[in-house]
């Protein structure tokens, strides 16, 4: 295998300490809001919706997955967190928690 193969390998294994069964779009969603976030910029639910090229519900399901409760109330990863647009109430922003944040650091230094 090559070290590139490799780090991608222990890149999932990171996510998959959180949950096994963690999807790529889950996966995915995260690595949005960390890359918008190294980019000191905001995004919102729509937006990582259509960046994957899946519907504002389904970003929100996934979304969900990373926060500190799943949509069911569930125990969650606390990765990241949500809060209401001040000026458009009905669209949220995204935040890695200093959880997210140190799991960041910990990819980075994979990659």
């Amino acid at each position: 295998m090559s070290l590139k193969l490799a780090n991608l390998a222990r890149v999932m294994e990171e996510f998959r300490k959180f949950d096994s069964e963690m999807q790529s779009q889950t996966i995915l969603a995260f690595i949005i809001v960390a890359n918008k976030r190294s980019q000191n910029s905001t995004v919102s639910i729509g937006e990582v919706g259509a960046l994957l090229g899946i519907t504002s519900a389904s970003a929100s399901r996934n979304i969900a997955a990373l926060t500190a409760f799943s949509r069911h109330r569930r125990k969650g990863h606390d990765l990241i967190t949500t809060y209401e647009n001040p000026e458009f109430r009905v669209e949220k922003f995204i935040e890695l928690t200093e959880k997210g944040k140190a799991l960041v650091t910990r990819l980075e230094d994979i990659i």
